[in-house]
């Protein structure tokens, strides 16, 4: 079943791929300090856990929009959410400090292709003032997500450790 672009499901999807990056961030950060005592790390490489998503995600913005536009904004879409999802699973089961940095890069480049394909794909579905309206709706999304996400974060603590937390984004 498709969804309709004029949905409010539709503009629900949108938001939430478009939200991913500030899940992804804010999601983890009641966390910090149980990832450090657990891998035995300095509170730096935790935090490094942040800025290496933040790279991740910031540099592969470059290459998802043109990759979108010669292969199609599906299956980049796909390949970024497959890479970002797996990369999810790998950040729950990290055995150390360097692994876990390793899958937040890759989580950080799967997000961008969440993120940009949604607002490219808003684009493509609506023209003037019902694009404008579209968009101001899944921004509406964006900016509740990172005011939710660490309440969300300290409730998954209560069920379970931090592994826990990126276990959900995948």
């Amino acid at each position: 079943m498709a969804l309709r672009p004029t949905s409010v499901a539709f503009t629900f999807l949108i938001g939430a791929l478009a939200a991913l990056p500030p899940l992804s961030i804010d999601l983890g950060l009641p966390a910090l300090g149980l990832l450090q005592d657990a891998l035995d790390t300095t509170h730096a490489q935790a935090a490094a856990t942040l800025s290496l998503f933040l790279a991740g995600f910031g540099v592969s913005q470059l290459f998802m929009g043109p990759f979108s536009d010669r292969y199609g904004r599906r299956p980049v879409m796909l390949a970024g959410l497959s890479l970002y999802a797996l990369a999810g699973l790998g950040c729950a089961l990290a055995p150390n400090i360097e692994v876990l940095l390793g899958m937040r890069l890759l989580e950080g480049i799967g997000a961008a292709g969440g993120t940009t394909l949604a607002m490219a794909v808003v684009r493509d579905c609506f023209e003037g003032q019902a694009g404008r309206v579209k968009m101001s709706h899944v921004s509406m999304v964006i900016t509740i997500a990172p005011i939710i996400a660490p309440t969300l974060g300290g409730l998954l603590l209560v069920f379970g450790e931090w592994r826990l937390i990126y276990a959900v984004l995948g």
